[in-house]
């Protein structure tokens, strides 16, 4: 009789209760609603429509520790590792020269480009598994929080709408990255009509198998107007943004404010002790007025932020 002790696995199912108190994050988040920790989300939509901008945009927020992104609060600030290998150089150096990065011992933006990757094309599926080897040790020494693949057609050579094929590159992807949350950067489909009203079934339209989309725990969709995003643990949510002129990031549009809501902000604030926090603020501003926290945040920084400088890039 065969011996098979030596094949049993050393984890097994456990009850529910024994599975709430297994390792975790402390917290689920890294920007809440838009990046989970650990987790995919894919960022797409038409050529030329500021995906890069808008994935530069987050990472200056996380690497420089700030609060919280457009409203949305950041809640574990750290290293994000970019992998860009579908700019020249040239120019994505000019976009970096744009930023305000604040690098201090345990947070700074990391780059590679199509001439720092150890092959090129850059295959993940590579069956010698160098790339695949590079890009983990890579990541290893940096321990991001996030790290971002720009795009996700330039990092493999197999057929994108084969499920069994993005299966494999997702899955190397995730090898090679984790416990880093991951933000893949894809194009539309060409036949796709992306609505800016956020009505349309976003799920089918980036390009590719969609495989991607059901595997991703937030997906974005990125028009000349409008952001929207949809998770495992959120619904669907629509944000107008611009695109800024000085530094080409892309940018959650601020909210307005009126003397109603600037009354309904006074009185909300009559309520809570002096030395509350903007947070808590926005917490009961959101409660009075039923909207996003990430929404009363942008509501109270729009009493006294400038008005920003906008293009249409």
């Amino acid at each position: 009789m065969t011996d098979t002790t030596s094949t049993q696995p050393t984890t097994y199912f456990v009850p529910s209760g024994a599975y709430q108190q297994l390792p975790k994050q402390p917290q689920p988040w890294v920007i809440e609603k838009l990046i989970p920790m650990g987790g995919l989300v894919n960022l797409y939509g038409k050529p030329k429509t500021g995906k890069s901008f808008l994935a530069l945009s987050l990472a200056q927020a996380i690497v420089n520790q700030e609060p919280d992104w457009c409203g949305y609060p950041i809640a574990a600030p750290g290293p994000v590792a970019y992998l860009q290998i579908d700019t020249p150089r040239e120019e994505w150096s000019a976009r970096l020269g744009k930023l305000s990065i604040t690098p201090t011992p345990t947070s700074d933006l990391w780059i590679a480009d199509m001439w720092q990757v150890p092959e090129f094309p850059f295959n993940i599926l590579n069956p010698q598994q160098t790339e695949l080897r590079w890009l983990k040790q890579s990541i290893a020494s940096i321990n991001p929080v996030l790290t971002v693949i720009d795009t996700l057609r330039e990092v493999h050579s197999g057929d994108e709408n084969d499920s069994t094929n993005m299966r494999n590159v997702i899955a190397y992807l995730v090898d090679a990255c984790r416990p880093s949350a991951i933000l893949l950067l894809s194009h539309a489909r060409k036949d796709s009509m992306l609505t800016v009203n956020g009505d349309d079934d976003m799920m089918d339209q980036a390009r590719g198998s969609s495989y991607v989309a059901g595997r991703m725990d937030v997906v974005m969709k990125l028009t000349q107007k409008r952001l929207i995003f949809k998770g495992r643990a959120t619904g669907q949510t629509m944000e107008s943004v611009y695109q800024d002129k000085a530094t080409g990031l892309v940018h959650i549009e601020p909210a307005t404010m009126d003397t109603a809501l600037r009354t309904i902000i006074t009185e909300v604030r009559a309520t809570l002790p002096k030395n509350a926090s903007q947070n808590q603020v926005a917490k009961a501003l959101a409660e009075r007025s039923s909207v996003s926290q990430s929404t009363a945040i942008r509501q109270l920084r729009a009493l006294t932020a400038p008005i920003p400088v906008k293009g249409d890039k």
